[in-house]
């Protein structure tokens, strides 16, 4: 069922359920954690967009999600199947999701160990007596290095006029919700999970309106629990069992390493569409360079497919004299001699680390790593 929050006659920007993935995939990425649980997955919306390969951080290498509804989970395979443009542009690093049909007020072994656990826009539809050993099992005995819960904050209904918040007719978001926490209510459950279990507990919250009062807070409240204790074992050890739906495995780039050589045959090629000819270049004979940002090449899939790690594609373009890395005052020196060349060229502006420029010399390489 659609919820209100979402629905034609109320617009957040960007919609809701994507401020909450871009949120919890942040502070995922700020974790560097390599494993994910999601916990209540429903169709998988998060794990499908979780199979992202991140940049900048450790990738993920496995996910899993676990949810009480059988034919929900069928959804759920459907949508974290490799697509097309997995098998087009091969990951570099493995990936494999697990999906398991069970209750979150039960433990598996099969789950012990995941890095971070989230468990977004669930709580609030389970009954107190699952909702009473939510922190027993994930606190307890799952012990995630961090644990992302997402609810509904119901001060922030007031924004909904047919809610009819704090009068003796409101009524929730979605008919399925069994409850809808104020922001008190969320952080004193929140603080006692965290005070049991060594963990530390901060919230946040994503969604707001153009005319909504602050005071009210967000459409969505968030806790982000951290272990105190990474190294205790868990406390508590009441496992059950869930039934395994599915493995998924991505495909993944495992072609030999290539040399030097041929590395550098598929950096020249794509040189050739990232070079950026400069006007009246041959009246310049001390500017025979065209430089590209080194971020520029590390884009290319097929670049990182090659080198595997941005210290190798630097390694690469140092052997070669077709190469040169730019220092600081090398990159403003060209930059001024381009905009004398052609005004048009004021607005590219080549960064001051990582740049590099094919030449026929050699010059001073300055490598900020």
């Amino acid at each position: 069922m659609a919820s209100n929050e979402d629905s034609d006659w109320i617009f957040f920007n960007p919609p809701l359920w994507l401020q909450r993935r871009i949120f919890v995939n942040l502070i995922l990425q700020e974790s560097k954690v390599t494993s994910v649980f999601d916990f209540g997955c429903g169709e998988g919306s998060l794990l499908s967009f979780l199979v992202q390969p991140w940049e900048k951080s450790p990738p993920i290498t496995r996910l899993a999600g676990v949810d009480i509804c059988y034919e929900t989970l069928k959804y759920t395979v459907e949508n974290c199947r490799p697509r097309k443009e997995d098998f087009d542009n091969l990951r570099l690093t493995p990936l494999t999701i697990d999906i398991y049909q069970g209750s979150i007020d039960v433990a598996d072994e099969r789950l012990l160990g995941f890095e971070a656990l989230v468990c977004s826009e669930v709580i609030e539809h389970v009954y107190p007596p699952v909702l009473n050993k939510f922190f027993d099992v994930v606190l307890g005995t799952y012990k995630p290095k961090i644990v992302i819960v997402t609810t509904p904050n119901a001060e922030f209904n007031v924004n909904f006029p047919q809610l009819k918040y704090g009068t003796p007719e409101a009524t929730f978001r979605i008919d399925d919700h069994k409850f809808e926490w104020t922001r008190y209510e969320f952080q004193e459950w929140g603080n006692a999970g965290a005070a049991k279990y060594n963990y530390s507990v901060e919230y946040s919250g994503v969604g707001t309106l153009k005319d909504s009062d602050p005071a009210v807070g967000c459409a969505t409240q968030i806790a982000i629990f951290r272990d105190l204790r990474p190294d205790d074992k868990p406390l508590l050890s009441r496992l059950g069992s869930y039934d395994h739906i599915d493995k998924i495995e991505f495909p993944i780039y495992d072609e030999p390493d290539k040399s030097t050589s041929e590395i550098l045959e598929v950096i020249h090629y794509y040189m050739q569409f990232l070079c950026n000819p400069v006007k009246e270049l041959e009246q310049q004979k001390e500017l025979k360079k065209n430089c590209v940002k080194i971020d520029y090449l590390w884009d290319i899939h097929r670049i990182r497919q090659l080198c595997k790690t941005r210290n190798h594609l630097l390694e690469v373009l140092d052997s070669s004299t077709d190469f040169t890395l730019l220092n600081v005052d090398e990159i403003h020196q060209i930059k001024k001699i381009t905009k004398m060349i052609d005004n048009n060229f004021q607005d590219r502006k080549l960064s001051c680390e990582d740049s590099f420029s094919v030449d026929d010399q050699h010059l001073q390489s300055d490598w900020d790593n």
